[in-house]
């Protein structure tokens, strides 16, 4: 029974064990797994053993059945969960700091009666319409920029930072970074989530500083920094070192990156910090 199976594909032991036939010996007992055929290739499939005979003289059939078909499907089907699962934790991270924007303006409004709160949920809602509509781009799409344009830094930074830190004494220290080929509302959305983590992780009186680099920019702070044993990690989906956060921003920081051809890194920063690094810029003359 050994042949039937391809140990080095499924990376465990002969599954057909003395434990299988005894189980086999008054029943039919089904196993799934990688299968050899007599050239030597291999395909997923179910075994089916069935007890012949009697005590006396007992056998086995033995029926294996071609289910690599069935088997890719249901992984496409776990790919897609998962790329829906990852789409609706964006969209509910990434909704979360304008309508809180939305709310804190209508209370200001209702407490002053002053119009410019007005126009700022006007400008915050044509965001959100804007990043849902971006994202749901990016699922038909893929992350990849249609129809990026020059646009300039400091008023998307300083939008993003107006956003992000409302409801705290964080600083900003924003250095001139020239011009690059984006979409603002994307790389409003990546500056965002940057100086929301700063304000997460560093408290709401960190100090953030926004510099060019040769070929890009770099966001830090001087908070406590990230621990070198798990930088590798802080941009996988979910992954966050915070209690209370969800693991979401940063993997939307380095998708929006790609989405740009960009690299994003993280290091320490001078002051012990956090650091991310954003270069493969060719910044616009």
């Amino acid at each position: 029974m050994r042949v039937l199976f391809a140990e080095e594909q499924s990376g465990e032991s002969d599954p057909v064990t003395a434990e299988t036939f005894a189980d086999a010996s008054d029943r039919t007992v089904e196993i799934e797994g990688w299968h050899e055929r007599a050239d030597g290739s291999v395909f997923w499939a179910t075994l089916t053993l069935s007890p012949l005979g009697d005590e006396q003289s007992r056998g086995f059939t033995a029926i294996s059945q071609d289910t690599t078909e069935i088997k890719e499907y249901e992984r496409m089907l776990e790919r897609q969960n998962d790329r829906l699962k990852e789409f609706t934790d964006i969209i509910a991270h990434d909704l979360q700091t304008p309508l809180q924007i939305i709310d804190g303006r209508l209370t200001l409004y209702h407490e002053t009666g002053n119009d410019e709160h007005i126009e700022s949920i006007d400008e915050t809602v044509d965001r959100m319409a804007r990043l849902v509509d971006d994202l749901l781009r990016g699922a038909r799409r893929g992350d990849v920029l249609t129809d990026p344009g020059p646009a300039d830094l400091e008023p998307i930074v300083e939008s993003a930072w107006d956003g992000a830190t409302h409801a705290s004494d964080a600083t900003l220290r924003y250095e001139g970074v020239p011009s690059v080929s984006t979409d603002p509302d994307r790389l409003h959305e990546l500056f965002e989530n940057l100086f929301c983590n700063a304000v997460e992780h560093g408290g709401k009186d960190v100090t953030v500083h926004v510099a060019p680099l040769e070929t890009g920019f770099y966001v830090e702070d001087d908070g406590p920094g990230i621990p070198a044993g798990i930088r590798d990690q802080v941009f996988d989906h979910g992954v966050t070192t915070s209690e209370d956060g969800n693991g979401y921003g940063l993997s939307i920081v380095r998708t929006i990156a790609n989405a740009h051809g960009w690299d994003v890194s993280v290091t320490e920063s001078d002051d012990g910090g956090a650091r991310f690094s954003v270069t493969g810029i060719e910044f616009v003359e």
